[in-house]
């Protein structure tokens, strides 16, 4: 059995607290997300090219137009960069129209600042309207890696996507899920561990999901060592580490 393992960054840094309260209101605030920009993300990128492990960022096209240079980064490390949408709305609560506006605004400021055009899109809330793959479609998307309904990648010409692929993440292997609970690195680590091991053989892959911020993030000094110790099991096991593009 071919086995994969995607590693996935969604890059969140004031956006998720940004969308909630206005921009001034953010001043000295909510430091966990600032977390992300001055040390998280340049400590997930040195630990990646460390362990030439490649891996795909998701970007908000509101965050990249906060830290152009952060995203340049990751373009310059061999890093795929995808969608996240623009500003961490909520789409199954958009109209269609509206939707449709935020998509094409999302993929045209990261292909402006990338260089390209994301072929893969993650919603920024875990959410989707009815509309969205076929949205997506139209928009020449080749993947989406928002839904949690399966182990393993599938198809999704009956969602309105044809030819397009659905890449799920696994919620056992999100470092958020784990520190939201305030575990400590221990458990989360074993869990991640478990969910791991369960997954690779079942399926032949599996998606980790990573954060960059200080709270719920893999981005701290004394977690990254987590993230190694992960990409050394995944390659024991006869794991290869691939972008999700390459995949789809």
């Amino acid at each position: 059995m071919t086995k994969t393992l995607l590693i996935t960054v969604n890059v969140h840094g004031l956006g998720p607290e940004a969308a909630e309260a206005p921009g001034a209101a953010l001043h000295g605030r909510f430091a966990h997300g600032g977390y992300a920009y001055r040390i998280g993300l340049d400590r997930l990128l040195e630990t990646l090219r460390r362990d030439a492990a490649p891996a795909t960022f998701f970007w908000p096209s509101s965050e990249a137009l906060r830290v152009p240079a952060l995203l340049e980064r990751c373009l310059r490390e061999g890093h795929e960069v995808a969608s996240h949408g623009r500003a961490f709305e909520d789409h199954a609560k958009l109209a269609p129209a509206e939707e449709a506006d935020i998509l094409g605004e999302a993929r045209d400021t990261l292909a402006r600042l990338a260089g390209t055009r994301p072929t893969g899109f993650r919603s920024p809330t875990g959410t989707l309207s009815a509309a969205t793959i076929g949205l997506l479609r139209s928009l020449d998307y080749r993947y989406d890696s928002s839904f949690l309904d399966d182990d393993a990648p599938y198809g999704l010409d009956a969602d309105g996507g044809a030819g397009m692929v659905e890449l799920p993440w696994s919620e056992g292997l999100t470092d958020a899920t784990h520190f939201r609970r305030r575990l400590t690195q221990d458990r989360a680590e074993a869990f991640l561990t478990e969910e791991f091991d369960a997954l690779l053989p079942v399926a032949g892959y599996a998606c980790l999901t990573l954060h960059p911020r200080a709270d719920i993030g893999l981005a701290r000094a004394s977690r990254l060592p987590i993230l190694e110790r992960l990409i050394a099991r995944a390659r024991d096991a006869g794991a290869t580490l691939r972008h999700c593009r390459d995949l789809a």
